[in-house]
């Protein structure tokens, strides 16, 4: 296994929306990426249809194909309260289906082959993090973006194991950005896109564990907040979230400035 474009999934005791209890991990000793004054976060609009040239960011500390790179989810933020409980699944013959679809209906083509989807018992699954950093029971998965895109679930109830999925295909159907606060915002968007995707057409039967809008607040860390931050307000002022994934993704748009 390669370490480059590792991931954690990290769920804590949540409560009613709050980051606060949810574990953060990171394995990066020279993270100066942050914000700096002369390079505000610009919350505007930024998209333009034809841009001349890709964003060119001020600060390029960012990922290393020798460190682990680290984010953090809790499907809870999608998910109702008052959900009907959704059936455990031990391993991915009881949701690669239910994955094929929702990602066929969302992006209009098959799931790539190779991308690899593992759901792996507890205690399996446990072994294989073992290889790239201390456990922690709240880790709910991990994935690899390199030439061999593999992600890593644990066995879990349906609906959050959906939603972890499609989190994980979301940084991983395209390259790792240079900048982490893109990185971020690009999982955010594919994963809004992804959730509502399942609702609209209630794929396994989930359509109404999705909650109808999404309220959280992120941890005040400078990254999760930022990034949820900037993809809340495109979306909210009517980018398409799936839109705002690629045009992420070709550098048309950043968390940290505005195309020109």
């Amino acid at each position: 296994m390669h370490s480059n474009g590792l991931e954690y999934i990290v769920r804590g005791n949540y409560s009613h929306n709050s980051y606060s209890q949810i574990n953060y991990f990171s394995k990066n000793t020279d993270d100066n990426y942050g914000f700096v004054n002369e390079n505000p976060v610009i919350f505007e609009r930024q998209y333009v249809k034809n841009p001349a040239k890709q964003i060119q960011y001020k600060n390029q500390i960012g990922y290393s194909a020798r460190q682990y790179i680290n984010h953090s989810f809790a499907p809870e933020i999608f998910l109702n309260p008052s959900r009907q409980k959704a059936r455990f699944v031990g391993d991915k013959s009881g949701m690669i289906s239910f994955v094929n679809e929702a990602f066929e209906l969302m992006m209009n083509e098959k799931l790539p082959e190779n991308i690899s989807i593992n759901i792996v018992h507890f205690e399996e699954f446990k072994l294989l993090h073992s290889a790239f950093g201390a456990w922690n029971n709240g880790i709910l998965g991990f994935s690899i973006n390199g030439k061999e895109k593999r992600i890593f679930v644990r066995e879990n109830n349906l609906d959050a194991l959906m939603l972890v999925t499609g989190h994980e295909i979301g940084h991983v159907l395209t390259e790792t950005l240079p900048n982490k606060h893109d990185e971020e915002a690009k999982a955010f968007a594919f994963s809004i896109e992804w959730a509502e995707t399942i609702k609209k057409h209630d794929i396994a039967g989930l359509g109404s564990s999705i909650k109808d809008s999404i309220e959280f607040e992120p941890a005040r860390n400078g990254l999760h907040d930022a990034a949820f931050a900037f993809v809340d307000f495109m979306v909210k002022k009517g980018r398409k979230a799936i839109e705002l994934h690629k045009d992420l993704v070709k550098g048309y748009v950043s968390v940290f400035g505005r195309v020109y």
